[in-house]
């Protein structure tokens, strides 16, 4: 039981990293060249915190420590809601 709240937060983390992936693709509908390089910049750092998150989480959760597994893995995510919201106001 106690290894619950780690992998819900793993998943939620491997959703919001496609969320965010796909979210980068659509904004590159109309874009220029130099704008498509900077997305795809993006969608690489973005993806590559979801999988150190989850990569973190699962190598804690091996070493017994659930709790702190769970807020590593949940971090991308809430870095995740923090670009989106930076990148909705703008």
């Amino acid at each position: 039981m106690k290894m619950l709240l780690p992998i819900a937060a793993m998943l939620c983390t491997a959703c919001s990293t496609l969320m965010a992936v796909v979210f980068c693709v659509s904004m590159g509908a109309n874009a220029t060249p130099a704008q498509i390089r900077t997305i795809k910049l993006w969608m690489l750092g973005l993806s590559l915190l979801g999988i150190i998150g989850i990569a973190i989480g699962i190598h804690l959760m091996r070493t017994g420590q659930h709790g702190m597994a769970a807020v590593a893995a949940i971090a991308p995510t809430v870095t995740f809601g923090l670009v989106l919201v930076v990148a909705t106001l703008k």
